[in-house]
């Protein structure tokens, strides 16, 4: 299997020059494998603002039939920087298109509710209704376990997956006031596995609950808003805002005792200078390889080991 990231700065999108080579798009991953008809069938975990440029690309490949027209689309939870692309994807627009829509329920209001309110008039030019993709809205919860089939649907039995994916869902004294789903997403075939692990403010020395959930998943994507120096600045603190620091990602990483970070989730103020200074330090200082998120990183693991790198070029073309 295949991840790719479409989205990897937090809170909000950045348009500044001295941070476009990381990316200044927000959360979107897609998680892709091939069926046994040769068709690529994704699995998309947030809709930020990087869910428009996958969308295009999607687009290109649904009309050329590369892509299959079903797919499931993941939530953490529905902050607007993992929801802001939604509206603007581009697949929506075909009517052989069916979107599985799964996330949690929050304030009695499932996914495709609040997705369907953002879109509400005034504040939009067109209504959720007016998409002529097929919709189908599924609801999440801590501790759920499902697969998805060769053809792109999620499914409670085990016949013949590409996919395993097992839900956690916890819960922050703030931010997200209603707590955050994260994904371990498996490959049937080879055992490949993924740990998602954002919006998260984890716990010095390490959250329990995650390192159970991710142990000994191959690759951890663990939020990496705050450097330690920000956390507990006193002047400016952000305990408490519901994001974690790479010193808390790299033990979660460690204790869980996977082969590859990935930091993600950047702070819309961290410059590519910033980054690349954070990036040197990780360098052969940990049991496992310490790897940057960049929009386009393309990494393909094959019985648990990335076998192939890419920098694919993304954009609207």
């Amino acid at each position: 299997m295949t991840l790719v990231f479409h989205g990897v700065r937090g809170s909000h999108p950045v348009a500044d020059s001295r941070m476009m080579r990381y990316g200044g798009n927000t959360s979107c991953v897609e998680i892709v494998k091939t069926n046994k008809e040769g068709k690529k069938v994704p699995v998309i975990i947030d809709s930020g603002s990087g869910f428009i440029p996958l969308g295009y690309t999607m687009a290109k490949q649904l009309i050329s039939k590369e892509y299959l027209p079903t797919f499931p689309l993941l939530f953490t939870h529905l902050h607007p920087d993992h929801t802001e692309g939604f509206n603007f994807f581009a697949p929506n627009f075909f009517n052989f298109c069916t979107i599985y829509i799964m996330g949690m329920k929050a304030l009695k209001k499932d996914v495709g509710l609040i997705l369907k309110r953002k879109m509400d008039p005034p504040v939009f030019p067109i209504e959720y209704r007016d998409f002529k993709s097929h919709r189908i809205h599924e609801v999440l919860k801590d501790g759920d376990l499902f697969y998805i089939g060769q053809d792109g649907v999620p499914t409670a039995e085990k016949n013949d997956p590409l996919f395993e994916i097992r839900v956690m869902q916890a819960f922050a004294p703030s931010h997200p006031q209603q707590g955050a789903l994260y994904y371990r997403i498996t490959d049937s075939e080879d055992g490949s596995s993924i740990a998602c692990i954002w919006d998260i403010e984890s716990h010095i020395g390490g959250d329990v609950r995650v390192i159970n959930f991710s142990q000994g998943a191959d690759l951890m994507v663990h939020d990496t808003q705050y450097t330690k120096e920000e956390y507990i600045n006193r002047s400016n603190p952000v305990q408490g805002f519901g994001h974690s620091t790479y010193t808390m990602a790299i033990e979660n990483a460690a204790e869980s005792k996977v082969k590859y970070l990935c930091s993600f989730h950047y702070s819309p103020r961290h410059t590519d200078d910033m980054l690349d200074g954070i990036a040197k330090k990780q360098n052969g200082v940990h049991p496992f390889e310490f790897i940057m998120s960049v929009e386009g990183l393309s990494l393909s693991l094959d019985h648990g080991k990335i076998v192939k790198r890419e920098n694919l070029r993304l954009g609207f073309a």
